[in-house]
């Protein structure tokens, strides 16, 4: 249980006990008591997350160990991350899967690796720039569908993730971003991809993107990560799929665009081939 709920549950069987004291067995005069604990409430309700989000920085979950070998194993940058790094990235991402509302569609119930590998994703592009944990404070709702979904915001289309800034809620088809975790060299990680966008809301950054360059990096032709995505091309954005290709596939992106690679790295606080070669 978080910390807001344990001091809202006194205070409301505090509220319940004055209540019925001064108007069920007539002590009117306790009833000065309603103010204060009406205002108290009021104030936790408001606060809550920023209550509940301080004391998950201070009581951080830990990972399973077996979780963070899987993330080791199938996110580079991982890798990459000093030990003071790993341990700030294991706490934001500790922060972000107690705060977050996870929404299952198809299922019962999220199971935990889906909900730990979103959070690495979005972590995991944060993690060198450590001020930024806090742009995704806003996106702690996600509905998690089992197969490709049409939407409110995209009706015809039948698609693998969706970033509804309107609502601040993500919405992810499961199978796609999990294959795309285990096997980056065969499918597109739209988990990444859609926290990029996150980062990007208030201003799309200039990577310097070629196109062209884009399937030479990544395997995949432009026409099949449009396919996979499940959008029209317009809606497809280039800033974010560089990024997934940036940190899935760094020795390929600075060989055939080295300008788009430095621009990047400056944006985002880490050159993974200057970190290869030094713990190489």
């Amino acid at each position: 249980m978080v910390l807001s709920k344990w001091i809202a549950f006194p205070l409301i069987l505090l509220l319940g006990t004055v209540l019925v004291v001064s108007y069920v067995l007539g002590y009117s005069e306790y009833s000065y008591w309603l103010i204060p604990l009406v205002i108290s409430l009021a104030a936790l309700y408001v606060l809550h997350p920023e209550i509940d989000r301080w004391y998950v920085k201070k009581n951080p979950l830990k990972l399973p160990k077996g979780m963070l070998r899987f993330i080791e194993d199938h996110l580079p940058a991982y890798r990459l991350m000093s030990l003071e790094q790993k341990r700030d990235f294991e706490t934001a991402t500790s922060v972000f899967l107690k705060n977050t509302t996870f929404m299952p569609q198809g299922f019962e119930k999220v199971p935990e690796d889906l909900k730990v590998v979103l959070a690495a994703n979005a972590h995991i592009l944060t993690a060198f720039q450590p001020s930024w944990h806090k742009k995704y404070e806003l996106y702690e709702n996600i509905v998690i569908y089992r197969h490709p979904f049409p939407s409110p915001q995209f009706p015809k289309y039948l698609h693998s993730s969706e970033l509804f800034v309107q609502d601040h809620v993500l919405l992810f088809c499961a199978d796609h971003f999990m294959k795309a975790f285990r096997f980056p060299q065969q499918f597109f990680n739209t988990a990444m991809y859609e926290w990029a966008k996150v980062l990007f809301i208030d201003k799309t950054p200039e990577f310097d993107i070629n196109l062209q360059a884009l399937p030479e990096i990544s395997g995949f032709q432009n026409s099949v990560v449009v396919d996979y995505l499940g959008l029209p091309e317009p809606y497809i954005q280039w800033e974010a799929v560089a990024t997934t290709y940036f940190f899935t596939f760094p020795v390929r992106y600075k060989m055939h665009m080295e300008n788009s690679y430095e621009k990047i790295s400056e944006y985002f606080g880490v050159d993974p081939m200057k970190l290869l070669n030094v713990r190489g």
